[in-house]
């Protein structure tokens, strides 16, 4: 059943790219030059979904953890998003309506604090920054698979090789499409940044991206969500050094506040399958029978 929707999902997935790639204009140089790139990251990654806004412009990028639960930074929840993409490599509004989802509420945990300043990308203070989205209908996990959860500290996660894969723009267009960078993970140092891990970028070689993106996207350690973006890839920079990095905010802490914010649902009704009846015929139904057999052999007499 897992390999039939998967198979599914992937040729939802193939007839979205390629429309929307026919509707990009040729003249358009977008980063990765290769859209196998792309349609590559959607296959690995279906659970991805783009959060949007009451005109649906992108806002966030989200990821699936339950039929009916986003799973996104809290910075992307304060922008109230209201409907939910997924399924799509690529977006621009010209997408199908059967990709857009509406959304039921939002959750903020109770301690988020997410302090930035306006003409500055450098984060001040952060704390608790995450944050759900619920959609209506619990139907997602018949187009996807959710993502796997992996329970890790910040201190767990010393040195290792961070993934982030989110949306984000192509040039100049209002597309916006999946996009990837490698992270080597590193301490934070900032003590106002609570629950975190920072990320320097760890090669050029890996980079996807022209301008910033994925804002709320999930942090990957091989397979396993471990994290959220707190602030866009690309946007973050230690100047004098010339390194590019970002603030992760670690989801283990979180695990217990996520599994009880999530909407209970309820179990699945088992289908009824249609089964032959071992009951005796009733006496009219058995007469009836009869009499039409007793017609049949006459004529054929």
């Amino acid at each position: 059943m897992v390999l039939t929707w998967r198979l599914i999902t992937k040729v939802l997935i193939i007839i979205t790219f390629t429309r929307l790639v026919t509707s990009l204009r040729l003249t358009q140089r977008p980063n990765p030059q290769d859209w196998q790139v792309i349609e590559t990251l959607a296959e690995e990654h279906p659970y991805l979904v783009g959060l949007l806004s009451g005109t649906r412009d992108y806002i966030c990028t989200g990821t699936i953890i339950n039929r009916r639960t986003i799973l996104t930074s809290g910075s992307c929840v304060s922008y109230n998003p209201i409907y939910v993409l997924i399924t799509a490599a690529l977006y621009n509004k010209k997408i199908s309506n059967r990709s857009v989802f509406d959304v039921a509420y939002t959750k903020l945990h109770t301690d988020y604090i997410f302090d930035q300043k306006t003409l500055d990308p450098n984060v001040t203070r952060m704390h608790s920054n995450i944050g759900l989205v619920i959609v209506k209908r619990p139907v997602l996990e018949i187009f996807v698979v959710a993502v796997d959860i992996g329970n890790y500290y910040a201190s767990e996660l010393k040195d290792k090789k961070l993934i982030v894969v989110g949306y984000g723009r192509l040039d100049s267009s209002d597309t916006v499409a999946l996009q990837y960078q490698a992270y080597h993970q590193t301490p934070c140092t900032n003590p106002k940044w609570y629950y975190c891990v920072c990320g320097i970028e760890y090669s050029t070689h890996t980079k996807t991206y022209n301008y910033e993106f994925g804002t709320g996207a999930p942090v990957l350690l091989g397979q396993q969500l471990v994290g959220v973006t707190a602030t866009p890839c690309g946007t973050l920079s230690m100047k004098n050094l010339g390194i590019r990095y970002n603030i992760f905010t670690v989801i283990g802490p979180y695990l217990p506040w996520i599994e009880k914010s999530q909407p209970k649902m309820s179990p699945k009704k088992p289908v009824k399958m249609m089964q032959a009846s071992t009951h005796p015929l009733q006496p009219s139904l058995l007469l009836t029978v009869v009499c039409i057999l007793l017609v049949i052999s006459k004529t054929l007499l």
